[in-house]
């Protein structure tokens, strides 16, 4: 017995620094291979990695948006479906949409999780339909569904829902 628990107790030892090792190479990583850090000190980690994933999609470069995406899901995706299920059940209004107070302005990018992981899962779904992986597409839509208080900052100057999209965009896949 003794015998067993001490190899166990060397095996976890062993996969705990084998952990620490690759999550210090991907934080050691160079910043242009690695879409999980910022490359600008005024631009958040994830805000980085959601505004990566949101470019390659723009330009067309579907199967690199995807892989942006599931690069770093893991890390912010369970942090972010917190956020979601406290307000959900506290019952918090979602933010609005359009036109917005500086007070709630600032209110939504303090949510900025929930807001970035609600692009990249928009992002992923939008990528996975345009690559024709329609099954794969439904079930992000699905998980992006979830996420309603996530909001996406337009350049034109306006807060959009990729919940919202993700409904309208998941139903007519289902038609």
């Amino acid at each position: 017995m003794k015998v067993i628990s001490f190899i166990t107790k060397i095996l976890i030892l062993t996969g705990s620094l084998l952990l620490i090792q690759f999550q210090a190479m991907a934080q050691n990583a160079a910043p242009e291979l690695n879409p999980c850090i910022s490359k600008d000190p005024a631009l958040g980690d994830s805000a980085y990695w959601a505004n990566t994933s949101i470019e390659l999609y723009t330009e067309k470069k579907y199967k690199e948006a995807i892989k942006t995406v599931d690069a770093c899901f893991n890390q912010w995706a369970s942090g972010a479906v917190k956020l979601q299920s406290t307000f959900n059940n506290k019952k918090v209004k979602a933010p609005p949409l359009g036109k917005f107070t500086e007070s709630e302005k600032k209110e939504i990018h303090d949510n900025y999780l929930l807001n970035d992981v609600s692009l990249a899962l928009w992002v992923k779904a939008r990528s996975l339909e345009e690559t024709n992986e329609i099954e794969l597409a439904k079930k992000m839509y699905s998980n992006c569904i979830f996420l309603t208080h996530g909001r996406a900052w337009d350049p034109k100057g306006w807060f959009w829902n990729p919940s919202a999209d993700c409904i309208k965009r998941g139903r007519k896949l289902l038609k």
